[in-house]
């Protein structure tokens, strides 16, 4: 498909056709939703999406697509890029999708900058860039290598409200000042959507007061319907991994699946009513208004922003949303033969971190002049607000060369490390050695950044490695080749949010093949 110049250059028009925000952004926050949570749909269908990586070093570039299987609403959807360190955003717009839409993309590094940079020639609408580089406005300053820290991270999907068309008693909109409906400008028409930029700013260029304003402009409340996928492949081996995006989906209490509320915000640089922060986002930095930070529409709306009826403010999102993904250990292979030169590096993805725990680069802290922070800017109270599970606290996690990491993590030992013949460590022996690692726990294995990668046998984080990761790696030493092994993430009855795989690379002669395992995961359970 071939994207017009008119959808490319709509976040330029947008800002600066003049359009005026109200006071507050979505003032009256939807509380409509008929749904009541928002649950893991293992079979990939839903309201929000989660691809647990991307990356662009070292030759690897990033395929993502994601589908509107919903063939009669068009879908409003906010995509945010998050970089692997600390979850700060590195880029984020909106994608407006036709009923039965595909939009696909490209994630690459920039050959002048070193930044990532995404490029799609897809003819769906978009709104804030859907083609360009990625910032390092958010990320920590204090990095040797400022572009380094745009080259990992994970992504976020979200169906931030649905566009109907026109049915038995229902007529889109016109607005005065637009010349046909929202709808009307996202359906593709020839296979290419309209996407006139006078009509987008008059029903996308300022903020709805509420609900009744949203639907005025066409918006209803989400649906499900969206799925996703990625690859992951490397230029310089062609060896390629790919998975399915993670997919939540808003449900009943009896498991249908229902509407969420609408959480649209325009895409503009415009400062959130303080007020209304934190009932809509969980994340401390933005919660804080300090860190050189102040939240902006378009940082709006995020994995928190209350979506059910069963999450009344941000934190009760945050909460419900990582008890979905929580896991208390993860389990996967491991294939290292020198003679077919393997490599593998374990992901683990903390997608909903952020909402817990996050970093003010500006602080005065003990770790340089950085801060780790747990929702509240005053104390370590993981859940001010409505008393929420204390998934990151300070009892499980520290801050090491100024990255959120897990220091409670057990590694494989005795009974959780194999090779492929049931050997397991005996009791006296060192199953495995870590890096980075806390000396006085040589056993405990820092997982450190939110989308952090370990390497198994690459003798040490600098050594080449399936993904060539750098922001947030770490590696571990062990006495097998081959085998598997299960990791305690040692966080009590709640577990901690973690999606990943292990991604294997071989050679058979000059040709190189990869290949992605899912982890394998058992639940926390409750005491």
């Amino acid at each position: 498909m071939k994207k017009s110049m008119l959808a490319m250059s709509v976040a330029a028009a947008i800002g600066g056709l003049g359009f005026a925000g109200s006071a507050l952004a979505m003032q009256a926050v939807d509380t409509g939703a008929t749904a009541a949570v928002l649950e893991l749909n293992p079979n990939g269908i839903g309201h929000q999406l989660v691809v647990p990586y991307f990356s662009t070093q070292s030759g690897n570039a990033t395929l993502l697509n994601i589908v509107n299987t919903d063939t009669t609403n068009g879908k409003l959807v906010k995509v945010r890029f998050r970089g692997a360190g600390n979850s700060d955003d590195l880029y984020d717009f909106q994608v407006l999708m036709s009923p039965g839409d595909v939009w696909t993309a490209a994630v690459t590094q920039d050959a002048a900058t070193g930044v990532s940079t995404l490029s799609t020639a897809d003819a769906s609408c978009t709104i804030g860039l859907g083609n360009g580089k990625f910032s390092t406005l958010r990320t920590d300053p204090t990095k040797a290598d400022p572009a380094n820290e745009t080259r990992e991270g994970y992504v976020e999907f979200i169906n931030m409200a649905d566009v109907p068309p026109a049915s038995v008693g229902y007529t889109p909109p016109v607005l005065t000042g637009a010349t046909k409906s929202l709808y009307a400008n996202i359906k593709h028409v020839d296979g290419v959507a309209p996407c006139n930029l006078t009509d987008l700013g008059v029903y996308l260029g300022t903020d709805p007061t509420g609900y009744a304003d949203a639907a005025a402009r066409g918006m209803a409340r989400p649906t499900t319907g969206l799925t996703g996928d990625w690859i992951l492949l490397n230029q310089n081996t062609t060896a390629a991994w790919s998975g399915a995006a993670t997919a939540l989906e808003a449900r009943t209490l009896a498991g249908v699946a229902a509407a969420g509320n609408v959480v649209f915000w325009p895409q503009k640089f415009t400062d959130v009513n303080a007020a209304l922060v934190p009932v809509v986002t969980a994340d401390p930095i933005l919660r804080m208004g300090s860190a050189g930070v102040v939240a902006q529409w378009y940082d709006l709306p995020d994995l928190s922003t209350p979506y059910v009826s069963g999450a009344t403010v941000a934190e009760d999102q945050a909460d419900q949303t990582t008890a979905q993904l929580a896991v208390a250990t993860v389990k996967n292979q491991f294939e290292t033969s020198v003679g077919i030169a393997a490599v593998t590096d374990w992901l683990f993805s903390q997608p909903t971190r952020r909402y817990h725990v996050a970093v003010d680069y500006t602080g005065a802290g003990t770790s340089g002049a950085a801060d780790i922070v747990y929702r509240n800017a005053a104390s370590f109270v993981v859940n001010p607000v409505s008393g929420g599970t204390a998934y990151y606290n300070t009892t499980n996690t520290g801050l090491y060369s100024r990255q959120v990491c897990l220091d409670t993590t057990f590694g494989p030992g005795r009974n959780a490390l194999f090779d492929r013949e049931e050997t397991t460590p005996g009791v006296t022996d060192s199953p495995f050695v870590p890096s980075p690692n806390l000396p006085e726990q040589a056993e405990i294995l820092l997982l450190c950044g939110e989308a952090n990668v370990i390497s198994i046998n690459a003798d040490g984080v600098s050594a080449p490695s399936a993904l060539a990761a750098s922001v947030a790696r770490g590696d571990i030493s062990t006495d097998y080749t081959n085998g598997w092994a299960s990791w305690d993430l040692n966080n009590g009855s709640v577990g901690v949010p973690v999606l990943g795989a292990a991604f294997m690379r071989a050679a058979n002669g000059a040709v190189n093949y990869g290949f992605a395992f899912p982890h394998k995961t058992t639940r926390p359970v409750a005491p």
